[in-house]
């Protein structure tokens, strides 16, 4: 009996946020403002790693560096809850062990492999076997962003594998003579959607890749597929500016500057359903202002009992420029 006791005791203690309590499924109505990586300077466009016992990492464009252009900037990060949800950095005795589940130094190393003299946007971590189907006998992890170095944006990708980082390659499928940019993929490897101008204004695009039932998603099978069909979602687009979209659990976010919203660029959402999109909703007041919102993400956390949404928005009250922010999107899932 003491010792099943001890065990219990242990599980809760290596346990960030209070499992008995729920904590982390109390939807989060506050729109929480994260400080602790806001500067300044601008700083947006974030990227969650998929979340493991409450750790994980943010990384985010900024130009705290650069100041006049938009480099990659990542830290450590952790969940917690006291008199509501946070997200703090994280720094377990000043080593990496603890929290360093998912690139092992990688991530560092292809941001900064990405960075340059030029703006680098909307950074996309995908671990096989874990963001997408597919298996963990070997090592395959990506950092996709896009970046304007040769004057359009462009999407590319630095690889991480058994053989060490590989790149930067040129997302060519999505890529074209416009901007690109904000490559969000399906858990399946079937749908990969992105917003692009090649058409006048941003539109998002979703690329179809056909899948057998069941099939193991291969980095070959996803970067340089041999048919694929590429479309603008029209369900999403329109005659005004559609960007960031980002898709998570059938549910896609992205923002928008059409009529009918709070002013400047919105949060809008849709659900995928039975085949088709719905209609986008307005995020609303709660959540949206009459400055600007942009990039929202829908990281995949375990132990959520709902969507939780990261975004940046340039409102007063920040530390300056554009701030990062959480909020939930919905209660119901």
């Amino acid at each position: 009996m003491k010792k099943i006791l001890a065990f219990a005791l242990l599980l809760q203690s290596c346990w960030p946020l209070d499992i008995g309590k729920r904590k982390d499924g109390d939807f989060l109505e506050d729109v929480v403002r994260l400080d602790a990586f806001n500067s300044e300077f601008d700083d947006y466009n974030s990227n969650i790693s998929s979340n493991k016992s409450g750790s994980t990492y943010l990384t985010f464009s900024s130009k705290r560096d650069k100041r006049s252009v938009f480099n990659l900037v990542s830290f450590p990060a952790k969940f917690t809850y006291k008199k509501r949800l946070d997200l703090e950095i994280y720094n377990p005795g000043g080593t990496q062990a603890s929290y360093n589940y998912v690139d092992n130094g990688a991530l560092e190393g292809m941001i900064n492999r990405a960075n340059g003299n030029y703006n680098v946007y909307g950074p996309k971590t995908l671990m096989f076997g874990n963001d997408i189907l597919a298996s963990f006998k070997e090592r395959n992890y990506f950092l996709f962003y896009a970046d304007d170095s040769e004057g359009n944006m462009q999407i590319r990708y630095y690889w991480n594998n058994s053989k060490g980082i590989e790149g930067p390659y040129n997302f060519n499928i999505l890529n074209s003579a416009a901007d690109d940019g904000y490559p969000s993929f399906s858990y399946l490897g079937d749908k990969i959607y992105f917003s692009s101008n090649r058409d006048g204004n941003f539109d998002i695009y979703e690329l179809s890749i056909p899948r057998k039932e069941n099939e193991e998603v291969t980095p070959e099978s996803l970067l340089n597929p041999g048919v694929y069909k590429l479309r603008k979602v029209e369900e999403l687009s329109g005659p005004y500016n559609e960007k960031c979209p980002y898709f998570q659990d059938g549910m896609m976010v992205f923002v928008s500057d059409r009529p009918g919203g709070m002013g400047g660029q919105d949060i809008y959402y849709s659900s995928y359903e039975n085949g088709k999109w719905n209609p986008p909703v307005n995020a609303g007041k709660r959540i949206n202002t009459s400055y600007n919102e942009y990039r929202p993400i829908l990281p995949s956390l375990d132990n959520f009992t709902y969507h939780l949404m990261v975004f940046s928005s340039d409102r007063p009250g920040g530390k300056g420029g554009f701030d990062l922010y959480m909020t939930g999107l919905m209660k119901e899932w």
